[in-house]
């Protein structure tokens, strides 16, 4: 396989399973409704067969006292894939457009996994994510209603994650 920018490089995990770290991006004021998505996420990816998923979320990882800006650019600069929790808060925010989305969009090594987390506006600036196909455009999370409904939502984003990176993933047992 040839090396261009749209091909990322995993390592092996502990678990002997290629590791793929995952930046969870979400507005705060969308915090309530992404924390059940990053759960039911969770849940899918630690029993995941496949890949060694290590998910970083500002909210879990930096602690008091921390330099957040910095911590959030290093896990920003080591995962391969950002998954990201559009809503009109998400777009309406400058850090997030202005220091996550450029870190995460069209970066050689890296994949974004863009999600509707809640209906926009139709008059929205889309951050140059408008071009990318976009998980659960026609039913965003937010309009998912019971657990069923809500798993069988968050399965079907795993089997995407899974397509995106059979596609671009290069393993490290693989890399020759």
């Amino acid at each position: 396989m040839s090396t261009d920018n749209t091909e990322m490089h995993l390592e092996l995990g502990a678990s002997g399973k290629p590791l793929v770290r995952v930046f969870l991006s979400f507005a705060g004021q969308d915090k309530t409704l992404v924390l059940r998505l990053w759960d039911l996420l969770a849940e899918a990816l630690v029993i995941d067969r496949v890949f060694d998923f290590q998910l970083w979320r500002s909210d879990e990882a930096i602690l008091v006292g921390e330099g957040w800006d910095d911590r959030i650019h290093n896990a920003l600069s080591a995962a391969e894939v950002g998954v990201v929790a559009l809503s009109n808060a998400f777009l309406g925010s400058e850090y997030i457009t202005g220091v996550e989305l450029p870190a995460l969009v069209d970066v050689p090594g890296k994949r974004v996994v863009p999600l509707l987390l809640r209906k926009t506006s139709k008059q929205a600036d889309w951050r140059g994510l408008k071009s990318k196909q976009i998980y659960g455009y026609e039913r965003p999370f937010s309009d998912v209603r019971g657990m069923s409904a809500r798993d069988a939502w968050v399965n079907g984003l795993v089997t995407e994650m899974h397509r995106v990176l059979a596609r671009y993933a290069i393993h490290a047992d693989k890399q020759q």
